[in-house]
């Protein structure tokens, strides 16, 4: 069996393994597609500040069920899923309370834990979940990102009618322009660097995009933009100082900052705005189940895009490339996936 690994650096290979039976209580996934995420681009440049090379990404993925173990009943064989990459202890004080996405000792499948960006992987019953034959294979790799969007945007609370601003036009920020029109917001404001991205934006709900590089990003031009309105709530999904500053220096005086954004680095803000405007700073990670199954819902009922966000698929064995696509060409390119599927 073949499985890709970033071993150090800007090094990635594609190696073979041995696949193990599933235990009792383990499926036998054949992945089909696989996502490369923010977070593996992080790694791959040994930059993650939780993911320590060398490493076995994936964990945004698409998968038939292959194998069952002896007391996996709630499933079949051949059927299409996904899955849930959340290793939790179910003991600490947040998995008890039903916050398990801040579990005191969370592991993440394809982080701290072997990913699944390989022919055949086993995980735990309990953490997948069917797809329905509706859904196409590539779209259903998706489902995790989108999980995401959907679990940032419920903790933004009440979001009808509200002025909302996106940093950044990635997977994430692409996700969340759509889920927040879902949500009731009035206008979405998405910002990007890459005029590529930003026409995505705008095909899938985006009411106002300023591309960075040619418009200053002031609350007096975003006033403009709004008819003299101001934003709410604000989603950074960068993970960057510029960003960082930027969703705390924009929002209304009681206004709201989601970082969604992975930060790579210590990133220095000014506190005294959010001390002074009351601006609510909230964390978002990962997401719970029932975000995972709304995410499933969308796709299914098609009340979310996806196709414009995969803008590259690579075999396997082509692994090296798509991870060096993913990491350079910002400018042209959103979702790469890699394809075990013949």
């Amino acid at each position: 069996m073949k499985r890709v690994k970033i071993i150090s650096a800007k090094n990635v290979v594609l190696e073979d393994f041995v696949a193990e039976d599933p235990k009792a209580d383990q499926v036998r996934l054949r992945v089909m597609h696989c996502g490369i995420c923010g977070s593996d681009i992080h790694a791959y440049f040994d930059e993650h500040p939780f993911i320590k090379l060398p490493a076995i990404p994936g964990h945004e993925c698409s998968a038939i069920v292959e194998g069952l173990g002896e007391s996996v009943t709630n499933l079949k064989i051949g059927q299409q899923v996904t899955f849930i990459p959340q290793l939790t202890c179910g003991r600490c004080y947040n998995c008890r309370n039903g916050r398990y996405n801040i579990c005191d000792d969370l592991k993440v499948i394809g982080a701290q834990a072997d990913g699944a960006m390989s022919e055949l992987f086993n995980v735990d019953a309990r953490l997948v979940l069917p797809m329905p034959e509706s859904v196409d294979l590539k779209e259903a790799a998706l489902v995790e990102p989108l999980a995401v969007a959907v679990h940032a945007t419920k903790l933004a609370g009440n979001i009808l009618g509200e002025n909302v601003l996106i940093l950044g036009a990635g997977t994430i920020g692409l996700f969340l322009t759509q889920v927040a029109k879902m949500a009731g917001a009035s206008n979405v404001v998405v910002t990007d660097l890459f005029d590529f991205r930003l026409d995505l934006a705008a095909r899938l709900g985006a009411d106002h995009l300023i591309n960075q590089k040619q418009t200053a990003l002031t609350k007096n031009e975003l006033r403009k933009m709004l008819g003299g309105g101001d934003i709410g709530v604000v989603f950074e999904a960068v993970g960057a100082e510029q960003t960082i500053r930027q969703a705390i220096e924009l929002p209304r005086k009681g206004g709201k900052v989601l970082v969604v954004g992975v930060f790579g680095q210590e990133s220095k803000v000014n506190m005294g705005l959010v001390q002074d405007r009351e601006i609510t700073i909230q964390g978002s990670l990962m997401y719970l189940r029932e975000d995972f199954v709304d995410a499933i819902s969308f796709l299914s009922r098609r009340s979310v895009n996806t196709s414009p966000i995969i803008t590259n698929t690579y075999n396997a064995e082509d692994a090296p490339e798509a991870f060096s696509t993913a990491a350079t060409s910002k400018g042209n390119c959103v979702k790469v996936l890699i394809s075990f599927s013949k």
